[in-house]
């Protein structure tokens, strides 16, 4: 598939509009320079399409959650502002020195995930639990402008049969994905989500594709509920019957303390339970109801690009993940707050993943 041709930064222009940070409740949609030319082992990126997600908006309304604000990070050297944006596709632009790949006019998705490449962690090839682990988007200037600087290593050649738009959601597909790594689904188990936003929809669709004998989504939304069941869900049902489903993975994707509780409900003995949710408060979680079965509770962060990334990719490839569904609004550049940001906060059961288009701006 020939990606759209639509226009980026004028060469040579002095600025561009790109959407950033500053501080809690400052996210400013306003003219800064573009990225210098790309170094050594990186590519500049023209920005098709990028995600506003529900770290962007939980930074917004109680940030710095993982932005540097007062002291720059140390793998990427930037602090605040920066510029939003992890969950995008675009097309190369230029080449930096030492690049051999992807080369100028290959569509390629960005794992943004950096870390310091010299910890114990990094040297395993365990990226997420580096101590200096950070996003572009969140750690430095992501796509939520037209153009971006990203290392050519994080960035990985689109199949074909996906389009531009679909393809910006290749970030999240690969959290459901490590999810479900991390909670060692076996084919044959069932699966429980706890959650039907975009990353949970996800999660049902990836859980199936590995050959999980059942799917079933906890949601209070009888619309999310739903639409679950058209992208295959076997059951859905409200957070109060979560007890009968006795699934040997339970996903909590909805990022409160009571979801917790509720993925815990959902397993049957032996069961693990895995939290990918983003949440700051205590969740209520008796020992017992660990004790008791021989449950599991395992942390999930992000994503690998090799071993999570690339699968969500292929996935995507094949057809076995529709993301179309989920893409509730598409916007220019210049709505990514008051028709993005806002929406996502004042009307969030109305919205699954919004997309804007950083190519119309500029």
């Amino acid at each position: 598939m020939v990606s759209e041709g639509w226009p980026a930064v004028p060469r040579g222009a002095a600025e561009m509009l790109a959407v950033r940070w500053h501080a809690r409740g400052d996210v400013r949609v306003e003219q800064v320079p573009p990225p210098p030319p790309p170094g050594p082992g990186e590519v500049q990126l023209q920005v098709r399409w990028c995600g506003i997600c529900g770290t962007d908006l939980e930074e917004w309304l109680y940030g710095p959650v993982f932005i540097p604000a007062a002291e720059p990070h140390p793998v990427t050297g930037a602090r605040a502002p920066l510029v939003l944006g992890h969950e995008f596709v675009g097309v190369v632009a230029a080449i930096g020195d030492g690049v051999t790949g992807p080369l100028p006019g290959q569509r390629v998705a960005v794992d943004t995930i950096v870390s310091c490449g010299s910890c114990h962690w990094c040297r395993r090839g365990e990226l997420t639990r580096c101590p200096a682990l950070g996003a572009l988007g969140l750690h430095g200037d992501g796509g939520l402008a037209p153009l971006c600087n990203a290392p050519a290593r994080m960035c990985l050649p689109v199949p074909d049969t996906v389009p531009d738009d679909e393809a910006a959601l290749t970030e999240p597909l690969a959290v459901a994905v490590r999810a479900l790594r991390r909670g060692g689904l076996r084919p044959g188990e069932r699966v429980a989500v706890v959650g039907a936003g975009a990353v949970g929809l996800m999660a049902v669709q990836a859980a199936a594709a590995f050959g999980a004998d059942s799917v079933a989504v906890v949601e209070p939304l009888p619309e999310r509920r739903a639409l679950a069941a058209r992208l295959g869900a076997d059951r859905t049902v409200p957070p109060d019957d979560a007890a009968a489903l006795e699934a040997d993975v339970a996903i909590e994707c909805a990022g409160t303390p009571g979801a917790v509780q509720t993925a815990l409900r959902a397993l049957r003995s032996g069961g693990r339970v895995v939290l990918l949710g983003i949440v700051t408060e205590p969740a209520p979680v008796a020992p017992m109801d660990l004790v008791r079965g021989e449950k599991s509770l395992i942390g999930s962060l992000s994503h690998v690009w090799d071993e999570d990334f690339l699968v969500a990719l292929r996935l995507l490839g094949r057809g076995a993940v529709q993301a179309a569904p989920l893409i509730t609004d598409r916007i220019p550049l210049e709505a990514a707050v008051s028709g993005g940001l806002v929406l996502l906060r004042d009307e969030p059961d109305k919205h699954l993943k919004i997309l804007v288009r950083p190519g119309d701006a500029g």
